[in-house]
């Protein structure tokens, strides 16, 4: 597991959500997300960029964090 997908996973324990609980949080954003998507997002495979936004807003967890390998492209792009 990854340092960044373990952190969308603390979130979600620290919150004491189940994946459904969560799952429900997103959808309240407008995000609706199935508890098997989540659970691959915690696990094992990256955060689409166009989800980040609405991942950050629901979990407080600022993209760079979610998407490290991302901040650095726009880093890099900033210098």
């Amino acid at each position: 597991m990854s340092e960044t997908v373990s952190k969308l996973r603390a979130w979600r324990q620290t919150e004491g959500l189940n994946l459904d609980e969560a799952c429900e949080l997103f959808a309240q954003r407008g995000y609706p997300v199935s508890p098997a998507k989540l659970s691959r997002m915690e696990r094992d495979q990256e955060i689409p960029i166009d989800d980040l936004p609405v991942v950050q807003a629901v979990t407080g967890i600022p993209a760079k964090e979610l998407a490290p390998a991302i901040a650095k492209i726009f880093e890099a792009g900033a210098a």
